[in-house]
């Protein structure tokens, strides 16, 4: 089988296109959920300093209802 061969233009315009769609995934994510970090892979230290908040707020409201 041989390959495809791709001119250096098409290429980076290829390599652009995907690295579009993987900003545009990003961005719907973000847009469905309202949060700007929706894993830790996101941003690790915001993923887990706004989970302890969350945690902490559930737990107030744990406490007041309770």
């Amino acid at each position: 089988m041989s390959g495809i061969v791709l001119s250096a233009s098409v290429r980076q315009n290829l390599l652009s296109l995907q690295s579009t769609a993987d900003l545009l995934a990003t961005t719907q994510s973000r847009l469905s959920t309202g949060k700007k970090v929706n894993t830790a892979l996101d941003n690790p230290t915001n993923f887990f300093t706004a989970q302890s908040l969350d945690n902490r707020a559930s737990d107030i409201n744990n406490l007041l209802d309770g």
